[in-house]
């Protein structure tokens, strides 16, 4: 049986997590701009402060790994993980809960992937930095749980009343 993937030293590690640090900032201020287009201000404001975060993390990570010699991270490296490439790639959400829920299965995706590494990691010092990041990510879950559990179901659109299917 195969093993699966996982970064074995603070390098490896780094190298994920600045790829997925940025991505987060990245997506999140797409979010946060949606959801400021469409009027949804108290949504647009949490997906702001958790980009900003991500953005934060991004930033420390990068200033602190600045002259290091740091591995490609190829998608197929963790593509086990993270459901490959195919996972990420989403209709745009039409609405706060569809925004809410994209967001909370993207940080879920990568909580779950650094508990992985922690839970798993031969070093001590990978599994503690690891450890560290899960913990920060699941405060995000956390926070978008809330969020979503706030956000009003939408209403039946007219076809739904009448009986049509509408896609979810």
């Amino acid at each position: 049986m195969g093993r699966r993937l996982l970064p074995r030293t603070l390098p490896e590690l780094y190298a994920h997590a600045l790829a997925m640090e940025r991505e987060a900032a990245k997506r999140f201020a797409e979010l946060e701009q949606l959801m400021r287009d469409t009027g949804i201000e108290h949504v647009a404001e949490e997906f702001g402060k958790i980009g900003r975060e991500e953005k934060e993390q991004y930033e420390l990570l990068a200033l602190g790994t600045a002259g290091r010699e740091l591995p490609e991270v190829g998608g197929w490296e963790y593509s086990w993980h993270f459901l490959g490439p195919e996972a990420d790639r989403v209709e745009t959400p039409t609405n706060a809960r569809e925004a809410i829920a994209f967001a909370l299965r993207t940080e879920r995706r990568t909580q779950h992937f650094y508990g992985d590494v922690a839970e798993n990691a031969l070093d001590e010092a990978v599994r503690a930095f690891a450890a560290e990041m899960a913990a920060d990510e699941r405060r995000h879950v956390l926070r978008l749980e809330l969020l979503l559990a706030r956000e009003p179901e939408a209403a039946p659109s007219s076809e739904e009343d009448a009986g049509g299917a509408v896609l979810a």
